[in-house]
């Protein structure tokens, strides 16, 4: 994994110890703004709520946390890229949508599917879109993320995906 990311930069929203670790490890210079090579949005999911007991404003915030923000960011990156004509990858991280409420499902599904539209539309543009959705927070975890931006995966765009917990 040494050496996969050498000199790319990789603009990463939300927090996760074990992707940053291993992003850094595989040669990535993480940045918080700014133009970069790849972006990497993560967003966990809070603890599960009945659907019965979601008020409209909490279900508006999963969606503006789950999906809202995360097409922003991937739009603003696209742009960037298709201006500079390089290309790059995108990373979306979330949690399985089966495990975090009806709220957080509806977000995670429709991420799903906007991971796999954008894909295809911004193929041409050399820009991968991939989605990686588990409870896992591991080297796993870390090591698929180095893998999905690096030029290793360069065919692998529009998939979505889980990681099991075997470390």
């Amino acid at each position: 994994m040494t050496g996969w990311l050498d000199g790319k930069t990789v603009q990463l929203i939300g927090e996760d110890p074990a992707i940053a670790a291993a992003l850094e490890e595989a040669g990535a210079i993480l940045v918080q703004e700014g133009e970069s090579d790849c972006l990497v949005h993560i967003a966990r999911a809070p603890a599960p709520k009945l659907a019965h007991h979601i008020t409209h404003g909490e279900w508006r915030a999963a969606m503006h946390a789950g999906l809202d923000d995360r097409f922003e960011a991937a739009k603003l990156f696209n742009e960037a890229a298709r201006s500079a004509q390089r290309g790059g990858a995108i990373l979306f991280v979330g949690t399985p949508e089966q495990q975090a409420g009806a709220d957080q499902a509806a977000a995670a599904g429709a991420l799903g599917n906007l991971t796999k539209s954008i894909a295809v539309e911004w193929a041409r543009d050399g820009v991968r879109v991939n989605t990686i959705l588990t409870n896992e927070n591991g080297p796993a975890l870390g090591r698929m993320a180095a893998y999905l931006l690096s030029d290793y995966a360069a065919y692998v765009t529009g998939a979505v995906m889980g990681i099991g917990l075997n470390d």
